[in-house]
Protein backbone atom coordinates (compact mmCIF):
# COMPACT_ATOMS: atom_id res chain seq x y z
CA UNK A 1 0.00 0.00 0.00
CA UNK A 2 1.47 3.45 -1.01
CA UNK A 3 -1.39 6.08 0.44
CA UNK A 4 -4.53 6.50 2.30
CA UNK A 5 -6.76 5.41 -0.20
CA UNK A 6 -5.24 2.26 -1.25
CA UNK A 7 -4.93 1.23 2.48
CA UNK A 8 -8.78 2.14 2.77
CA UNK A 9 -9.26 -0.78 -0.76
CA UNK A 10 -7.44 -2.69 0.89
CA UNK A 11 -8.76 -3.05 4.47
CA UNK A 12 -12.16 -2.97 3.46
CA UNK A 13 -12.04 -5.11 0.71
CA UNK A 14 -13.68 -9.01 1.43
CA UNK A 15 -10.56 -11.09 1.87
CA UNK A 16 -10.28 -14.80 1.15
CA UNK A 17 -7.74 -15.88 3.32
CA UNK A 18 -6.88 -15.00 7.35
CA UNK A 19 -6.80 -15.62 10.50
CA UNK A 20 -10.57 -15.66 10.73
CA UNK A 21 -10.62 -19.04 9.24
CA UNK A 22 -6.91 -20.43 9.35
CA UNK A 23 -5.82 -19.53 12.66
CA UNK A 24 -7.30 -23.19 13.73
CA UNK A 25 -5.55 -25.48 11.30
CA UNK A 26 -1.82 -24.44 12.37
CA UNK A 27 -0.50 -26.53 14.73
CA UNK A 28 2.58 -25.82 16.46
CA UNK A 29 4.61 -28.67 14.64
CA UNK A 30 3.64 -27.37 11.41
CA UNK A 31 4.69 -23.97 12.08
CA UNK A 32 7.59 -24.99 13.14
CA UNK A 33 8.16 -26.69 9.69
CA UNK A 34 7.65 -23.91 7.99
CA UNK A 35 10.05 -22.00 9.87
CA UNK A 36 12.55 -24.67 9.26
CA UNK A 37 13.73 -23.30 6.04
CA UNK A 38 16.14 -20.89 7.73
CA UNK A 39 15.94 -17.37 6.00
CA UNK A 40 12.41 -17.94 4.55
CA UNK A 41 11.38 -17.99 8.13
CA UNK A 42 12.37 -14.56 8.79
CA UNK A 43 10.84 -12.90 5.88
CA UNK A 44 7.47 -15.11 6.29
CA UNK A 45 7.61 -13.27 9.97
CA UNK A 46 8.95 -9.76 9.13
CA UNK A 47 12.01 -7.85 9.93
CA UNK A 48 14.07 -7.77 13.61
CA UNK A 49 15.70 -4.42 14.03
CA UNK A 50 17.44 -4.28 17.79
CA UNK A 51 19.69 -1.85 16.17
CA UNK A 52 16.84 0.71 16.55
CA UNK A 53 16.09 -0.14 20.15
CA UNK A 54 17.99 1.72 23.35
CA UNK A 55 19.81 -0.85 25.32
CA UNK A 56 18.06 0.63 28.22
CA UNK A 57 14.35 0.03 27.56
CA UNK A 58 12.15 -2.88 27.45
CA UNK A 59 11.22 -3.14 23.38
CA UNK A 60 7.72 -4.05 22.77
CA UNK A 61 7.28 -5.34 19.17
CA UNK A 62 4.09 -3.98 16.87
CA UNK A 63 2.86 -5.48 13.90
CA UNK A 64 0.37 -3.46 11.64
CA UNK A 65 -0.70 -3.68 8.05
CA UNK A 66 -0.61 0.15 7.15
CA UNK A 67 1.74 1.89 5.06
CA UNK A 68 2.11 4.79 3.12
CA UNK A 69 0.47 7.63 4.92
CA UNK A 70 -1.57 5.22 7.03
CA UNK A 71 1.47 3.55 8.29
CA UNK A 72 3.60 7.27 9.08
CA UNK A 73 1.04 8.48 11.18
CA UNK A 74 0.52 5.38 13.14
CA UNK A 75 4.74 5.77 13.03
CA UNK A 76 4.43 9.44 14.64
CA UNK A 77 2.01 7.87 17.21
CA UNK A 78 4.68 5.92 18.53
CA UNK A 79 7.79 7.84 18.42
CA UNK A 80 5.88 10.44 20.44
CA UNK A 81 5.15 7.53 22.80
CA UNK A 82 8.77 6.67 22.93
CA UNK A 83 9.32 9.73 23.46
CA UNK A 84 7.22 10.45 26.45
CA UNK A 85 8.92 8.38 28.90
CA UNK A 86 11.96 6.45 29.14
CA UNK A 87 11.05 3.22 30.22
CA UNK A 88 9.24 1.26 27.05
CA UNK A 89 9.87 1.42 23.39
CA UNK A 90 7.60 0.81 20.80
CA UNK A 91 8.65 -1.05 17.44
CA UNK A 92 6.95 -0.84 14.81
CA UNK A 93 6.68 -2.61 11.41
CA UNK A 94 4.64 -2.78 8.75
CA UNK A 95 3.82 -6.57 7.90
CA UNK A 96 2.07 -7.64 4.51
CA UNK A 97 -0.30 -10.52 4.79
CA UNK A 98 -0.53 -9.85 8.77
CA UNK A 99 -3.43 -12.09 9.58
CA UNK A 100 -1.69 -15.46 8.44
CA UNK A 101 1.91 -14.52 9.37
CA UNK A 102 0.38 -13.32 12.38
CA UNK A 103 -1.42 -17.04 13.00
CA UNK A 104 1.95 -18.26 12.58
CA UNK A 105 4.04 -16.83 14.90
CA UNK A 106 1.26 -16.97 17.37
CA UNK A 107 0.95 -20.84 16.84
CA UNK A 108 4.79 -20.67 16.97
CA UNK A 109 5.35 -19.12 20.21
CA UNK A 110 7.04 -16.43 18.19
CA UNK A 111 4.37 -13.66 18.14
CA UNK A 112 4.73 -9.91 18.64
CA UNK A 113 3.79 -7.90 21.58
CA UNK A 114 0.72 -6.41 19.25
CA UNK A 115 -0.81 -6.78 16.13
CA UNK A 116 -3.52 -4.48 14.38
CA UNK A 117 -5.64 -6.61 12.34
CA UNK A 118 -9.40 -5.89 11.72
CA UNK A 119 -12.74 -6.08 14.09
CA UNK A 120 -14.04 -9.66 11.98
CA UNK A 121 -10.29 -11.61 13.16
CA UNK A 122 -11.42 -10.62 16.68
CA UNK A 123 -13.95 -14.07 17.14
CA UNK A 124 -11.67 -16.60 15.63
CA UNK A 125 -8.43 -15.14 17.45
CA UNK A 126 -10.44 -15.29 20.81
CA UNK A 127 -11.98 -18.43 20.23
CA UNK A 128 -9.27 -20.26 19.06
CA UNK A 129 -7.02 -18.88 22.31
CA UNK A 130 -4.46 -16.78 20.16
CA UNK A 131 -4.89 -13.87 22.05
CA UNK A 132 -5.20 -12.35 25.66
CA UNK A 133 -8.04 -10.72 26.97
CA UNK A 134 -8.17 -7.15 27.65
CA UNK A 135 -10.51 -6.85 30.13
CA UNK A 136 -8.39 -5.35 33.09
CA UNK A 137 -7.62 -2.32 30.70
CA UNK A 138 -11.14 -0.93 31.51
CA UNK A 139 -12.11 0.42 34.84
CA UNK A 140 -9.46 1.24 37.95
CA UNK A 141 -9.63 -2.05 40.19
CA UNK A 142 -7.04 -4.42 39.86
CA UNK A 143 -4.27 -2.78 38.04
CA UNK A 144 -7.05 -1.32 35.18
CA UNK A 145 -5.99 1.82 33.31
CA UNK A 146 -9.26 3.36 33.35
CA UNK A 147 -10.72 2.72 29.85
CA UNK A 148 -14.61 2.92 29.79
CA UNK A 149 -16.49 0.68 27.34
CA UNK A 150 -19.20 3.54 27.29
CA UNK A 151 -16.66 5.77 25.60
CA UNK A 152 -17.18 4.15 22.53
CA UNK A 153 -19.66 3.82 20.20
CA UNK A 154 -22.40 1.14 20.88
CA UNK A 155 -21.36 -1.20 18.06
CA UNK A 156 -17.83 -0.28 19.01
CA UNK A 157 -18.39 -1.78 21.97
CA UNK A 158 -19.41 -5.05 20.46
CA UNK A 159 -16.55 -4.87 17.87
CA UNK A 160 -14.21 -5.28 21.04
CA UNK A 161 -15.89 -7.56 22.94
CA UNK A 162 -16.39 -11.93 21.87
CA UNK A 163 -18.69 -14.03 24.58
CA UNK A 164 -18.51 -11.63 27.41
CA UNK A 165 -14.65 -10.86 27.48
CA UNK A 166 -12.96 -7.69 25.84
CA UNK A 167 -10.01 -8.94 23.30
CA UNK A 168 -9.35 -5.76 21.36
CA UNK A 169 -9.17 -1.84 21.42
CA UNK A 170 -10.53 -0.12 18.16
CA UNK A 171 -8.30 2.60 16.89
CA UNK A 172 -9.45 3.88 13.92
CA UNK A 173 -13.16 3.03 12.56
CA UNK A 174 -15.52 3.91 9.33
CA UNK A 175 -19.20 3.83 8.52
CA UNK A 176 -20.99 2.81 5.28
CA UNK A 177 -23.37 5.47 3.84
CA UNK A 178 -24.83 6.37 1.04
CA UNK A 179 -23.09 9.33 -1.26
CA UNK A 180 -24.88 10.76 -4.07
CA UNK A 181 -23.98 12.90 -6.83
CA UNK A 182 -25.90 16.26 -5.99
CA UNK A 183 -25.55 17.73 -9.66
CA UNK A 184 -26.53 14.13 -11.38
CA UNK A 185 -29.43 14.84 -9.01
CA UNK A 186 -30.08 18.10 -9.78
CA UNK A 187 -30.08 17.19 -13.76
CA UNK A 188 -32.67 14.81 -13.48
CA UNK A 189 -35.13 17.24 -11.83
CA UNK A 190 -34.62 15.87 -8.18
CA UNK A 191 -33.85 17.58 -4.97
CA UNK A 192 -30.32 17.44 -4.29
CA UNK A 193 -31.24 17.81 -0.57
CA UNK A 194 -33.58 14.43 -0.47
CA UNK A 195 -31.62 11.60 -0.84
CA UNK A 196 -33.62 8.16 -0.41
CA UNK A 197 -34.35 7.15 3.03
CA UNK A 198 -36.10 3.90 1.69
CA UNK A 199 -35.23 1.19 -0.91
CA UNK A 200 -38.71 2.22 -2.69
CA UNK A 201 -36.77 5.41 -2.85
CA UNK A 202 -33.78 4.27 -3.41
CA UNK A 203 -35.30 1.95 -6.76
CA UNK A 204 -37.54 5.27 -8.21
CA UNK A 205 -34.76 7.61 -8.20
CA UNK A 206 -31.95 5.29 -9.33
CA UNK A 207 -34.28 4.47 -12.14
CA UNK A 208 -34.58 8.21 -12.67
CA UNK A 209 -31.06 8.86 -12.72
CA UNK A 210 -29.75 5.52 -14.94
CA UNK A 211 -29.28 5.86 -18.56
CA UNK A 212 -29.86 3.32 -21.23
CA UNK A 213 -28.63 3.64 -24.42
CA UNK A 214 -29.84 1.71 -27.25
CA UNK A 215 -29.43 -2.19 -27.38
CA UNK A 216 -29.88 -1.96 -23.58
CA UNK A 217 -26.26 -0.69 -22.65
CA UNK A 218 -26.18 1.28 -19.75
CA UNK A 219 -24.38 4.70 -19.68
CA UNK A 220 -24.75 5.33 -16.09
CA UNK A 221 -26.36 3.54 -13.37
CA UNK A 222 -28.59 5.16 -10.82
CA UNK A 223 -27.30 2.51 -8.29
CA UNK A 224 -25.37 -0.32 -8.74
CA UNK A 225 -24.97 -3.30 -5.63
CA UNK A 226 -21.33 -4.22 -7.51
CA UNK A 227 -20.33 -1.19 -7.14
CA UNK A 228 -17.63 -0.94 -5.01
CA UNK A 229 -19.06 -5.07 -3.82
CA UNK A 230 -16.88 -5.30 -0.95
CA UNK A 231 -19.70 -6.01 1.27
CA UNK A 232 -21.77 -8.35 -0.76
CA UNK A 233 -23.00 -9.89 2.18
CA UNK A 234 -24.84 -7.07 4.20
CA UNK A 235 -28.22 -6.39 2.26
CA UNK A 236 -30.47 -8.57 4.21
CA UNK A 237 -29.51 -6.09 7.52
CA UNK A 238 -31.45 -3.23 5.46
CA UNK A 239 -34.05 -5.08 5.71
CA UNK A 240 -33.98 -7.04 8.86
CA UNK A 241 -31.91 -9.66 8.27
CA UNK A 242 -29.08 -11.12 10.07
CA UNK A 243 -26.81 -13.78 8.78
CA UNK A 244 -26.08 -15.51 12.28
CA UNK A 245 -27.45 -15.81 15.30
CA UNK A 246 -25.45 -15.60 18.44
CA UNK A 247 -27.48 -16.60 21.16
CA UNK A 248 -27.96 -19.68 19.54
CA UNK A 249 -25.14 -20.18 17.49
CA UNK A 250 -27.37 -20.38 14.13
CA UNK A 251 -26.69 -19.48 10.94
CA UNK A 252 -29.27 -17.69 9.78
CA UNK A 253 -29.28 -16.66 6.08
CA UNK A 254 -32.33 -18.26 4.86
CA UNK A 255 -34.43 -15.95 7.16
CA UNK A 256 -36.61 -13.59 5.63
CA UNK A 257 -35.15 -10.18 5.78
CA UNK A 258 -32.52 -11.97 3.94
CA UNK A 259 -34.49 -13.42 1.60
CA UNK A 260 -36.40 -10.55 0.86
CA UNK A 261 -33.11 -8.37 0.49
CA UNK A 262 -31.62 -10.66 -2.47
CA UNK A 263 -34.61 -10.77 -4.36
CA UNK A 264 -34.58 -7.52 -4.67
CA UNK A 265 -30.89 -7.22 -5.78
CA UNK A 266 -31.98 -9.73 -8.14
CA UNK A 267 -34.17 -7.37 -9.41
CA UNK A 268 -31.71 -5.08 -10.78
CA UNK A 269 -30.34 -7.86 -13.55
CA UNK A 270 -33.76 -9.04 -14.28
CA UNK A 271 -34.68 -5.08 -15.24
CA UNK A 272 -31.83 -4.06 -16.95
CA UNK A 273 -30.06 -7.82 -17.97
CA UNK A 274 -27.40 -9.12 -16.66
CA UNK A 275 -25.04 -8.91 -19.48
CA UNK A 276 -25.62 -5.19 -19.57
CA UNK A 277 -24.83 -5.02 -15.42
CA UNK A 278 -21.91 -7.25 -15.70
CA UNK A 279 -20.54 -5.43 -19.20
CA UNK A 280 -20.88 -2.14 -17.40
CA UNK A 281 -19.06 -3.50 -14.05
CA UNK A 282 -16.35 -4.66 -15.83
CA UNK A 283 -15.94 -1.47 -17.64
CA UNK A 284 -15.49 0.67 -14.67
CA UNK A 285 -12.22 2.00 -13.49
CA UNK A 286 -10.36 1.05 -10.36
CA UNK A 287 -11.47 2.26 -6.84
CA UNK A 288 -8.50 4.70 -6.71
CA UNK A 289 -8.47 6.15 -9.59
CA UNK A 290 -9.84 9.15 -11.64
CA UNK A 291 -11.89 6.44 -13.48
CA UNK A 292 -13.74 5.72 -10.09
CA UNK A 293 -16.98 4.64 -11.16
CA UNK A 294 -18.36 7.24 -8.71
CA UNK A 295 -16.15 9.72 -9.33
CA UNK A 296 -16.49 9.60 -12.74
CA UNK A 297 -20.53 9.88 -12.75
CA UNK A 298 -21.17 6.44 -14.09
CA UNK A 299 -22.38 5.49 -11.02
CA UNK A 300 -24.82 7.91 -9.33
CA UNK A 301 -25.31 6.73 -5.49
CA UNK A 302 -22.67 3.98 -3.85
CA UNK A 303 -22.45 2.92 -0.19
CA UNK A 304 -19.17 4.06 0.76
CA UNK A 305 -17.06 4.51 3.93
CA UNK A 306 -16.00 8.02 4.83
CA UNK A 307 -12.56 7.18 3.40
CA UNK A 308 -14.17 8.04 0.18
CA UNK A 309 -13.11 11.40 0.32
CA UNK A 310 -9.46 10.78 0.06
CA UNK A 311 -10.38 9.58 -3.11
CA UNK A 312 -12.09 12.28 -3.77
CA UNK A 313 -9.96 14.88 -2.31
CA UNK A 314 -7.25 13.38 -4.77
CA UNK A 315 -8.80 12.91 -8.34
CA UNK A 316 -12.34 14.89 -8.18
CA UNK A 317 -12.07 17.97 -5.57
CA UNK A 318 -14.38 19.64 -7.59
CA UNK A 319 -17.55 17.14 -7.45
CA UNK A 320 -20.27 17.82 -5.91
CA UNK A 321 -21.67 15.43 -3.41
CA UNK A 322 -23.37 14.24 -0.04
CA UNK A 323 -24.00 11.72 2.22
CA UNK A 324 -27.05 10.53 4.08
CA UNK A 325 -27.83 7.17 5.37
CA UNK A 326 -28.45 3.81 3.75
CA UNK A 327 -31.57 3.22 2.58
CA UNK A 328 -33.61 0.54 4.12
CA UNK A 329 -36.90 -1.28 3.66
CA UNK A 330 -39.96 0.73 3.64
CA UNK A 331 -41.30 -0.45 7.34
CA UNK A 332 -37.78 0.12 8.85
CA UNK A 333 -37.29 3.15 8.31
CA UNK A 334 -36.86 5.76 11.41
CA UNK A 335 -35.32 9.03 11.14
CA UNK A 336 -32.56 9.37 14.25
CA UNK A 337 -31.96 5.70 14.20
CA UNK A 338 -30.19 4.83 10.92
CA UNK A 339 -29.65 1.31 9.86
CA UNK A 340 -25.83 1.55 8.92
CA UNK A 341 -22.66 -1.25 9.03
CA UNK A 342 -19.70 -0.45 10.87
CA UNK A 343 -16.09 -1.62 9.97
CA UNK A 344 -12.49 -1.03 12.02
CA UNK A 345 -8.98 -1.71 12.71
CA UNK A 346 -8.37 -3.04 16.46
CA UNK A 347 -5.38 -3.79 18.17
CA UNK A 348 -5.04 -7.18 19.89
CA UNK A 349 -2.36 -9.00 22.70
CA UNK A 350 -0.66 -12.20 20.77
CA UNK A 351 -0.95 -15.55 22.96
CA UNK A 352 2.61 -15.11 24.75
CA UNK A 353 3.26 -11.39 24.75
CA UNK A 354 6.40 -11.14 26.49
CA UNK A 355 5.68 -7.78 28.14
CA UNK A 356 2.24 -7.58 29.09
CA UNK A 357 2.15 -4.80 31.46
CA UNK A 358 4.46 -2.63 28.81
CA UNK A 359 1.74 -3.51 25.99
CA UNK A 360 -1.09 -2.61 28.03
CA UNK A 361 0.53 0.24 28.67
CA UNK A 362 0.86 1.45 25.06
CA UNK A 363 -2.37 0.12 23.74
CA UNK A 364 -4.15 2.62 26.41
CA UNK A 365 -2.20 5.78 25.17
CA UNK A 366 -3.41 4.78 21.76
CA UNK A 367 -6.85 5.49 22.91
CA UNK A 368 -6.78 8.96 24.54
CA UNK A 369 -8.97 11.64 22.37
CA UNK A 370 -6.39 13.41 20.87
CA UNK A 371 -4.64 10.16 19.37
CA UNK A 372 -7.69 8.38 18.17
CA UNK A 373 -9.00 11.66 16.26
CA UNK A 374 -5.57 12.45 14.85
CA UNK A 375 -5.62 8.74 13.27
CA UNK A 376 -9.10 8.69 11.88
CA UNK A 377 -8.31 12.30 10.44
CA UNK A 378 -5.23 10.81 8.24
CA UNK A 379 -7.32 7.40 7.93
CA UNK A 380 -10.25 10.00 6.61
CA UNK A 381 -12.20 8.13 9.00
CA UNK A 382 -14.55 9.07 11.99
CA UNK A 383 -14.34 8.56 15.43
CA UNK A 384 -15.01 5.02 17.10
CA UNK A 385 -15.28 7.39 20.57
CA UNK A 386 -18.94 8.99 21.52
CA UNK A 387 -17.27 12.69 21.86
CA UNK A 388 -15.70 14.34 19.19
CA UNK A 389 -13.58 17.45 19.51
CA UNK A 390 -14.88 21.17 16.98
CA UNK A 391 -11.25 20.91 15.65
CA UNK A 392 -11.82 17.10 14.43
CA UNK A 393 -15.06 17.88 12.80
CA UNK A 394 -13.83 21.14 11.53
CA UNK A 395 -10.46 19.75 9.81
CA UNK A 396 -11.73 16.51 8.46
CA UNK A 397 -10.94 15.95 5.11
CA UNK A 398 -14.54 14.42 4.55
CA UNK A 399 -16.84 17.59 5.29
CA UNK A 400 -19.63 14.63 6.54
CA UNK A 401 -17.93 13.61 9.13
CA UNK A 402 -20.56 14.52 11.37
CA UNK A 403 -22.60 12.24 9.17
CA UNK A 404 -20.47 9.39 8.85
CA UNK A 405 -20.63 9.61 13.48
CA UNK A 406 -24.04 9.70 13.49
CA UNK A 407 -24.34 6.33 11.60
CA UNK A 408 -21.86 5.11 13.59
CA UNK A 409 -23.66 6.08 17.02
CA UNK A 410 -27.05 4.78 16.13
CA UNK A 411 -28.33 2.03 18.01
CA UNK A 412 -29.04 0.08 14.93
CA UNK A 413 -25.55 0.37 13.82
CA UNK A 414 -24.15 -3.32 12.91
CA UNK A 415 -21.13 -5.21 12.34
CA UNK A 416 -19.49 -8.09 10.92
CA UNK A 417 -21.31 -11.32 11.93
CA UNK A 418 -19.58 -12.52 15.34
CA UNK A 419 -18.61 -16.14 15.21
CA UNK A 420 -15.24 -17.82 14.45
CA UNK A 421 -16.47 -19.13 11.23
CA UNK A 422 -17.15 -15.89 9.83
CA UNK A 423 -14.05 -16.06 6.82
CA UNK A 424 -15.92 -19.31 5.29
CA UNK A 425 -19.37 -17.23 5.84
CA UNK A 426 -17.87 -14.30 4.13
CA UNK A 427 -16.82 -16.48 1.19
CA UNK A 428 -19.82 -18.75 1.08
CA UNK A 429 -21.93 -15.01 0.88
CA UNK A 430 -19.74 -13.68 -1.92
CA UNK A 431 -19.96 -16.72 -4.10
CA UNK A 432 -23.20 -17.27 -4.01
CA UNK A 433 -24.34 -13.05 -4.29
CA UNK A 434 -22.40 -13.65 -7.92
CA UNK A 435 -24.39 -16.43 -9.14
CA UNK A 436 -27.74 -14.51 -7.94
CA UNK A 437 -26.27 -11.59 -9.84
CA UNK A 438 -26.16 -13.82 -12.96
CA UNK A 439 -29.18 -15.58 -12.59
CA UNK A 440 -27.80 -18.79 -12.14
CA UNK A 441 -28.80 -19.63 -9.35
CA UNK A 442 -32.30 -18.21 -6.73
CA UNK A 443 -31.79 -16.20 -3.29
CA UNK A 444 -33.58 -19.22 -1.83
CA UNK A 445 -31.30 -21.81 -2.94
CA UNK A 446 -28.66 -19.72 -2.30
CA UNK A 447 -29.52 -18.72 1.17
CA UNK A 448 -30.60 -22.40 1.92
CA UNK A 449 -27.31 -23.78 1.02
CA UNK A 450 -25.44 -21.21 2.37
CA UNK A 451 -27.08 -21.90 5.99
CA UNK A 452 -26.32 -25.81 5.67
CA UNK A 453 -23.05 -25.73 4.85
CA UNK A 454 -22.05 -22.92 7.58
CA UNK A 455 -23.73 -24.54 10.22
CA UNK A 456 -21.79 -27.54 9.65
CA UNK A 457 -18.95 -25.45 10.19
CA UNK A 458 -20.12 -23.54 12.86
CA UNK A 459 -21.10 -26.66 14.77
CA UNK A 460 -17.32 -28.38 13.97
CA UNK A 461 -16.14 -25.10 14.81
CA UNK A 462 -17.82 -25.21 18.61
CA UNK A 463 -17.26 -29.17 19.02
CA UNK A 464 -12.92 -28.08 18.76
CA UNK A 465 -13.49 -25.16 20.95
CA UNK A 466 -15.15 -27.49 23.96
CA UNK A 467 -12.37 -30.23 23.41
CA UNK A 468 -9.96 -27.60 23.89
CA UNK A 469 -11.64 -26.39 26.86
CA UNK A 470 -11.85 -29.64 28.23
CA UNK A 471 -8.61 -30.53 27.95
CA UNK A 472 -6.94 -26.87 29.62
CA UNK A 473 -9.27 -28.22 32.17
CA UNK A 474 -7.92 -31.25 32.85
Amino acid sequence: MTSGVDAARVSHTPKRSGAGGSIGTWTRRGVLSALGAGAAGVVLLGPRRAQDAPADRIVIDYWEKWTGEEGRAMQRVVDRFNQSQARIFVRYFAISDIDRKASIAIAGGTPPDIVGLWNYNVPAYAASGAIEPLDEMFGTAGGGVGLRLEDYAPAVREMMRYQGGTWALVNTCGSIGLYYNRRLFRDAGLDPEAPPRTISELDAIAEKLTVVEPGGRLQRAGFLHTEPGWWTWFWGRYFGGNLYDAMNDRATAGAAGNLEAYRWVTGYPRKYGTKNLVGMQAGLGNYSSAQNAFLAGRVAMVLQGPWLANVIGQYAPELDYAVGAPPVADGLYVRDEPIAMLDSDVLMMPRGCRHRAEALEFMAYTQRQEIVEELSTVHCKNSPLVRTSERFIAGHPNRYVKVHGELAASPRAFIFPRTASWSMFRDEMEAGFHRMWRLEDSPESVLAGVDARMQMAIDASRARRERREAGAEA
